[in-house]
């Protein structure tokens, strides 16, 4: 009989089944395997129940394609925001079955655990950068410029609000991409005001309007005081900002608390409990001023969006409203604290990596974040959402990065903090003039850059 000759490179058939059935035998369990030639000849001779093959098969079995291990840290401020991660991070999974996130949050103190591990070289690929420790680690080297990344797939620096991608980026080049935000706002007991007859405050509201409402509202006989004034550098920066100033100059090289914009705004910050129209928490015998707003005892204060989950929770009755903060003598200002997602430098799988942090902060993922109502999105694009309409005070702490500055001063940033938080102090517990205590924070803040 005539022999039909083929030259296929590469045969994929249910071997063991065919040959053993070829042979009379039982039916074999069917298993996949491939068949791998160079391209030489196979004869096929009649009947095709044999079959010659003239060289060497190599038989290689089909196994699942290798799974890459990308670790992410981070914190959780809560069980429901935990949870929340980890539903994007399944939703991923599905999408991307070659690539397993293990998710290892820190507990206690981050940025120790985090820089010992940076320094052991034992950190995880993905990690939570806050905005006030981003100058440390970006000036240490140990980051991935994303901008090759972001440029491949498609991602902007013009897709994220401007004032959270610029933080988080050193030297020209982006090193996170925000994964959420806060500002602060002004938020005001919708009842008391309208015990005391006062129209509601608006965002065209000024420093003026908030100490005339102040007066109006406070009860000293029954504790009860107009505004929050907290002895916290993450408050008053908002003022001088307000006041045409700033904590530190451009290039981080030198402080500015002790500027004539500075004590200006640390003058009117600190009037309010002088003149006894404001409280400092202590004064009402609470550890934190939105546990004061939530009894009743501030008519108004200041704080973020995390006030709100926290209200929900804790007073669930309260009618309040938010506003932006009120417009100094050189206008509006704010303050903006935000946390990215960065990949280490150490990363064996920095594609996968990238592809972790690009799902968590696309326009999806983001979406699901805003709706949740823990944090506000990154992306521009959801300015317009329809939650947004409908949510009025989260809508304001969204507003409020439009006039905000990152809450960070450089590599001293916690000694900047600390000294601004003892000046406060000093002029409400000691009665320190306000420009002797501005002057004292700014000479400790040199000494000590100056120290290194």
């Amino acid at each position: 009989m005539k022999s039909k000759v083929f030259a296929p490179s590469v045969i994929t058939l249910l071997i063991l089944g065919l040959v053993i059935t070829a042979c009379g035998g039982p039916a074999a369990t069917p298993q996949t395997v491939v068949v791998t030639a160079p391209p030489q000849q196979v004869v096929v001779t009649s009947p095709p129940q044999q079959i010659e093959v003239t060289k060497q098969v190599e038989v290689t079995k089909v196994v699942p394609q290798e799974r890459v291990e990308v670790r992410l840290s981070g914190w959780a401020s809560s069980p429901s925001e935990t949870a929340l991660l980890q539903s994007l991070l399944y939703q991923f999974a599905v999408a991307n079955p070659d690539i397993v996130v293990k998710y290892e949050p820190i507990t206690g103190d981050f940025w120790q655990k985090m820089k010992t591990m940076v320094a052991s070289n034992t950190e995880p690929d993905i990690y939570y950068m806050d905005i006030f420790q981003f100058p440390f680690f970006a000036s240490k080297g140990v980051l991935v410029p994303l901008d090759d990344y972001m440029a491949k797939d498609g991602v902007k620096t013009s897709d994220f609000i401007p004032s959270l991608i610029n933080a988080f980026t050193y030297q020209g080049k982006v090193y996170g991409i925000p994964k959420d935000f806060n500002t602060l706002g002004l938020f005001y007991n919708k009842k008391m005001f309208k015990d005391a007859g006062l129209a509601e405050p608006t965002d065209k509201w000024t420093w003026d309007d908030l100490k005339n409402a102040a007066k109006a509202l406070t009860k000293k006989d029954q504790k009860i005081f107009g505004f929050g004034t907290p002895a916290d550098p993450g408050r008053f920066p908002v003022f001088v900002f307000q006041n045409g100033g700033t904590i530190m100059k451009d290039d981080f090289s030198d402080t500015t608390l002790d500027s004539p914009e500075a004590i200006g705004a640390a003058t009117f910050y600190t009037s309010f409990r002088k003149e006894g129209i404001g409280a400092i928490p202590s004064d009402i015998g609470v550890d934190w001023q939105g546990t004061g707003f939530g009894k009743g005892q501030l008519a108004m204060v200041y704080e973020g969006g995390w006030l709100i989950p926290y209200l929900k929770d804790q007073f669930p009755t309260l009618e309040y409203g938010v506003v932006t903060p009120p417009a100094g003598p050189k206008g509006k200002g704010n303050l903006v604290f935000t946390v990215a997602y960065s990949i280490s430098k150490n990363s064996k799988h920095p594609d996968a990596a990238w592809k972790v942090v690009n799902f968590l902060t696309n326009v999806d993922s983001q979406t699901t974040v805003l709706q949740s109502g823990f944090a506000l999105p990154s992306r521009v694009s959801l300015s317009s959402s329809d939650y947004l309409k409908n949510n009025p005070n989260v809508k304001a702490i969204w507003d409020g990065a439009a006039d905000a500055r990152p809450f960070m001063w450089g590599l001293y940033g916690s000694d900047v903090n600390d000294q601004m938080g003892k000046a406060l102090e000093r002029i409400f517990l000691n009665d320190q003039p306000v420009d002797q205590s501005m002057k004292q924070a700014a000479d400790e803040i040199r000494k000590i850059m100056k120290g290194g």
